[in-house]
């Protein structure tokens, strides 16, 4: 994978590739460190629970982001397959648009795409079904993963530290005893996972998934907390996290690009690949860039149905804006996204304009291209500190408040201060 490919990747916050290297590569690691670092000013054995507790929990929930969802998503895929029904198509296609939708995309691609067709067709005859089913892989993948993550992960974790309090002969009975009645206490009044009203949620878009799954995930989190400080502490460290997560790189990104239009003149709003290319060069150096002449959707419809093989429509295919089938026919059974198209369109006709009036498109262009791989870089660093230090040790600082101690709190209730 060149450099590239690896800053472009990095640089679509839509995709989950800046989350993995924030997560994973970043941000666990260091929170683990800093836990065992912030608890071993108390006590090495306290440390060393805290610490291993923040391990299975970091990267416990990133295995079932990473690994469980996406597995969850393809055999709900499978299952509907299984039913005769085609887990290609887009539910959105039923309330469809305008321009698009189940009768619309028929009546259009009956020649081009018969397959595709009688998969559309099968699901319009099928309507009922097809919104249960999809209705049903929403609730599969967001409540077990919820579960998982919010409820089951931590209890079992808590269990392994009150085992390994009991075994370890350096705590004080007296400690040990309250502190376990207080534990077992705790556990018999978290509440079970309670999921009203799925049937409206087949078809938010998704963000707003996400943003369902990270509410579970935060409720499932604060509920098995082991006392009011330290469902306090996670109440605001899951709070921090899905904002630096999903709100921050965002306005990150908008504000580093910002800073290079009006600073230095470059629109950076490209991906980097893009301004990599050298076909994407010639063509607006020798002024044959073919482009939809508005941002309309039935205009981008017809655009991008006539000129498959067109440099837009290859980068709004690349960014999964629009879908296409072997044949360069445009893949039917999926909506396409003409409102993100022509975003996309209004910056390729900005930077054309802006290198166009430039010295050299060439030279222009590298400077673009070097500019938003800072970009991306920074942004990755900016959020990465936010997430790994900064979100850390505000959370210390609160617990150092409420609790007056730098000892996780659930830890300390079974514990006591470990002298």
């Amino acid at each position: 994978m060149s450099l590239v490919n690896i800053i472009s990747a990095l640089g679509n916050n839509n995709s989950i590739y800046p989350l993995l290297v924030r997560d994973c590569g970043i941000e666990n690691v260091a929170k683990c460190y800093m836990t065992y670092k912030q608890n071993a000013k108390e006590s090495e054995f306290v440390a060393k629970q805290a610490t291993r507790e923040r391990i299975v929990d970091e990267y416990g929930t990133s295995a079932v982001w990473l690994g469980g969802i996406p597995i969850l998503n393809k055999i709900c895929d499978k299952l509907i397959d299984f039913t005769g029904l085609s887990s290609k198509v887009d539910s959105a296609l039923i309330k469809g648009t305008k321009y698009q939708g189940l009768d619309k995309n028929i009546e259009k691609f009956a020649k081009n795409a018969p397959k595709e067709v009688a998969e559309l067709i099968n699901v319009k005859n099928n309507k009922k079904l097809f919104q249960g089913l999809q209705v049903g892989k929403f609730f599969a993948t967001t409540a077990i993963p919820i579960a998982i993550m919010g409820f089951i992960l931590p209890k079992l974790n808590f269990s392994y530290t009150k085992k390994k309090v009991e075994d370890n002969k350096q705590v004080k009975s007296n400690s040990k005893t309250s502190g376990m009645k207080k534990y077992m206490s705790s556990l018999k009044k978290n509440n079970q996972v309670s999921f009203k009203g799925i049937e409206r949620l087949a078809n938010m878009s998704d963000l707003e998934k996400m943003m369902i799954l990270d509410g579970g995930l935060t409720v499932g989190r604060v509920k098995t907390g082991r006392n009011k400080s330290e469902k306090a502490e996670l109440a605001f460290k899951m709070a921090g996290m899905c904002f630096l997560n999903y709100v921050a790189p965002k306005w990150l990104e908008k504000g580093f690009n910002k800073l290079t239009k009006n600073i230095f003149g470059i629109n950076t709003d490209l991906d980097v690949k893009l301004l990599d290319s050298q076909d994407f060069i010639k063509a607006i150096k020798n002024r044959t860039l073919s482009l939809p002449e508005n941002i309309d959707e039935k205009t981008i419809l017809d655009f991008i149905d006539q000129n498959p093989d067109s440099i837009f429509t290859q980068e709004a295919k690349k960014l999964k804006l629009v879908s296409f089938l072997d044949n360069k026919v445009r893949d039917p059974r999926k909506l396409v996204n003409t409102e993100e198209i022509g975003k996309l369109k209004d910056s390729i006709t900005q930077f054309v304009k802006d290198a166009l009036n430039s010295d050299s498109v060439e030279k222009f262009a590298k400077r673009a291209l070097k500019a938003k791989s800072f970009n991306t870089i920074l942004n990755i660093v900016t959020s990465s500190v936010l997430l790994a230090y900064v979100l850390p040790k505000l959370q210390f600082l609160l617990r150092r408040l409420i609790t007056g101690t730098n000892v996780d709190p659930g830890i300390n209730e079974i514990v006591g201060k470990n002298k």
